[in-house]
């Protein structure tokens, strides 16, 4: 293969680089002389392959990069050490550097916050009290009977009346004193309690709640004992009720026949009473709050009830007289009229609409039934009887089926 003579030629002088110094490249930057290389290189030691040639540019490049950057680093450096020189470049100059050095930010001083002065009474270092503020007594509200011990004792005068028009009452009160202040539970602790008409309670210097029942009647009222001993007369706004229960004649029923409750007048979603008493006893007085009440009285053991509302004022003792219109009627299956009665007969009572008003089994049974028609059916060995009959009220009578 022929080898290719590789020549450079050169002309004026010039910086560069990159020189041409006789036989060969020279990596140092100098002034060239006005004269040629020597024209074109034949000789063995100048001759250059393609290879050689893109290596010495690579490096002709990657030295002018660095001759630029040198450049721009020595003008920032003059630049930062004349302020004035700087302010009056211009946007030809090649680099210009904003800052040659990094910025320390300067030292703020330590801020301590002085030491809170103590309050008065209060030593330094004293444990922070977290109920301060509150409208809590800690000794209260937890039971801690210790605290009793620095309240002074004070007396507490009491009295009840049913009205604030009515007489201070002599006799059947109940009282309860509670702290004022719940437990931990929610329940309020009982301190003292008295069945005495005028009672005098000897307590520490606190709140408390007194309650008074008398009968059903009762009511509640705070008191206070903080500032002072103090007297105090509770109205309970009640009244008496009094109930009797008499037949169509006017005449009174046995309170063995008869049983009287009392509900109170509000229901509940479902329809339902509260009961307040149960069996009340005819003729004795029931006490109880001022307002509305539902009384609920019964004869015998059939479908005699009546029902009436009763209104009970303050102060007032309210007499209720329920009459009963009903009958005694007693069953009997006979062979023939007038005959013996026979046993082992089952009896149902009919309305006229067929609900089952009583069932009995016996001889002879005994009902009180509520004026009015009824049906009945007796069971006799394998066998049904029936009869109509109509109940009079007041007029006791006796019902007797054939057996045919």
């Amino acid at each position: 293969m022929a080898r290719h003579a590789f020549s450079v030629p050169y002309s004026r002088p010039v910086l560069a680089p990159f020189a041409c110094r006789g036989s060969g490249w020279n990596h140092r930057p100098e002034i060239l002389r006005d004269e040629p290389c020597g024209g074109t290189h034949t000789d063995k030691s100048s001759r250059m392959s393609p290879r050689n040639v893109n290596h010495h540019l690579r490096h002709l490049a990657k030295a002018a990069v660095f001759g630029m950057i040198s450049l721009g680093l020595m003008a920032g450096g003059a630049a930062a050490e004349n302020p004035a020189r700087d302010s009056a470049a211009t946007s030809s100059d090649p680099i210009q550097v904003a800052q040659n050095t990094i910025p320390i930010p300067r030292e703020r001083p330590l801020m301590v916050e002085p030491p809170r002065a103590a309050p008065m009474g209060e030593s330094p270092g004293a444990p922070l009290d977290l109920l301060q503020g509150l409208n809590i007594d800690p000794d209260s509200a937890f039971g801690d009977a210790a605290a009793d011990l620095v309240r002074p004792d004070r007396q507490m005068r009491l009295a009840a009346r049913l009205s604030e028009e009515g007489d201070v009452l002599v006799d059947g009160l109940a009282w309860r004193i509670y702290r004022a202040q719940p437990g931990v539970d929610g329940s309020f602790e009982l301190v003292e309690e008295s069945n005495a008409s005028a009672p005098i309670f000897t307590l520490p210097a606190d709140d408390y709640i007194v309650h008074v029942s008398y009968g059903l009647a009762n009511t509640a009222s705070r008191v206070s004992l903080r500032e002072g001993p103090t007297e105090q007369t509770l109205d309970l706004n009640a009244g008496g009720m009094r109930l009797a229960a008499i037949g169509v004649l006017d005449e009174p029923i046995p309170a063995k026949q008869t049983s009287v409750s009392v509900y109170s007048s509000e229901q509940d979603e479902y329809g339902q009473r509260k009961l307040l008493v149960e069996q009340a006893e005819p003729g004795k007085v029931i006490r109880l709050n001022a307002g509305s009440y539902h009384v609920v009285s019964r004869f015998g053991d059939g479908n005699s009830v009546m029902r009436a509302d009763i209104l009970v004022k303050p102060g007032q003792l309210t007499d209720a007289t329920i009459k009963h219109r009903a009958a005694a009627i007693t069953l009997k299956l006979v062979n023939e009229a007038g005959g013996e009665a026979l046993a082992n007969t089952a009896w149902s009572i009919l309305s006229p609409g067929g609900d089952v008003v009583k069932e009995s089994y016996g001889a002879f049974p005994t009902h009180v039934l509520a004026a009015g028609e009824y049906s009945v059916i007796a069971r006799h060995d394998d066998k049904l009887y029936s009869r109509d009959f109509t109940v009079e009220a007041g007029r006791d009578a006796e019902v007797e089926i054939i057996a045919q």
